[in-house]
């Protein structure tokens, strides 16, 4: 027969307690009331020790629960493990939130799992962060400065670098205080991003230079110098984007070439002397031999009049309706009344297969 619960007479399970009497003796957490927080009231991160604590979404909402999460985290105290911890919000004003907290598990190994309940006072202050301080005050480390070599930056190029600034910055976030976009600036020469992180003003630079395969410079310029002496420079990484695109006619070593693609993997074309593709890298010698020679667009339609073997193929422009001759093998399977696409480079008439 087990002995009675030395505080309430019920039979006594562990240590001369009932369960009860055993549960209120031993919480499953520590945790006091009020608590105070401080918030940056422009970003919502969380002042912890050392520093902020940035937060995963930008919903108000969600922002608020993970603010409570960080708190309690640094504010509750488990006493025993395997607990789990629900929030109830029961009032909310400006400055004050009240909720209960709804904390489950076991004060023992051996004991049945039970629930205790705690109210709790949430008290809010506000101030700036370092990163939002630093932005309010116009503070920047570095200016990614692209541009595009004799034509104006394309529309579709301009959101695409912007997207990769936009997810090297997402990805820097809460790593870097300074990983922030100050200001970009759309110029009709391109575009100038303020970044207040020089490690993320590289980062993005690379990911553009290397998917737009750009040409890069740098240079750096003294803007103040600290208590001590050391002198703080700003950094200027100049990108210019080639003056072709894809689809554009470019000659690789005295060919003409048609741009099939550009990317991180180098630049595909296809040579129309020799009719076959090949990648060239920015690394590689035939990169100093590109010039460009027209825009994509410059190729001109020609319809086959006369295919007759063992003489010219003859064919007639769309726009002048002069009449040419070929003297082409490539070109032999044509018939009459066939639509082909020639581009002239060093007078010389070139096929571009379609």
């Amino acid at each position: 027969m087990r002995s009675p619960c030395y505080l309430c007479g019920e039979p006594s399970i562990l240590d001369g307690l009932c369960q009860n009497c055993y549960n209120n003796e031993h919480p499953l957490v520590k945790v006091s009331s009020p608590l105070s927080i401080t918030i940056c009231k422009k970003c919502g991160s969380v002042k912890i020790p050392g520093g902020w604590k940035t937060l995963s979404s930008q919903n108000k909402d969600a922002q608020r629960a993970e603010q409570i999460d960080i708190l309690l985290d640094m504010e509750i105290t488990p006493l025993v493990p395997g607990l789990s911890v629900d929030i109830i919000e029961e009032n909310r004003l400006d400055r004050v939130l009240l909720v209960r907290l709804v904390v489950t598990g076991k004060s023992a190994p051996d004991l049945e799992p039970h629930t205790e309940e705690y109210p709790t006072e949430i008290r809010y202050s506000y101030m700036s962060c370092d990163s939002c301080s630093m932005m309010s005050g116009g503070y920047y480390e570095a200016t990614l400065q692209i541009r595009a070599d004799e034509r104006p930056l394309t529309k579709e190029e301009q959101d695409q670098i912007l997207e990769i600034a936009k997810e090297r910055t997402i990805a820097e976030y809460g790593k870097d205080t300074r990983a922030f976009i100050l200001q970009i600036d759309e110029t009709k020469f391109g575009l100038d991003l303020y970044l207040g992180s020089d490690l993320l003003c590289r980062k993005i630079a690379e990911e553009v230079e290397a998917q737009f395969l750009a040409s890069r410079k740098e240079n750096f310029k003294l803007y103040s110098q600290d208590r001590g002496g050391k002198k703080k420079y700003r950094t200027t990484i100049l990108l210019r984007l080639p003056q072709f695109l894809p689809g554009d006619f470019i000659e690789v070593v005295g060919n003409p070439c048609r741009v099939l693609k550009m990317g991180k993997g180098g630049l595909t074309c296809y040579d129309l002397v020799r009719r076959h593709r090949f990648t060239v890298s920015p690394k590689s010698s035939k990169w100093k031999t590109i010039r460009f020679i027209t825009e994509g667009d410059s190729k001109r339609e020609f319809t086959v009049v006369s295919n007759v073997y063992g003489k010219p193929l003859q064919v007639m422009a769309s726009d002048t309706f002069e009449i040419l001759e070929l003297d082409d093998e490539s070109i032999r399977q044509y018939v009459s009344g066939d639509s082909i696409y020639l581009i002239e480079h060093n007078n010389k008439l070139y096929p571009v297969p379609e």
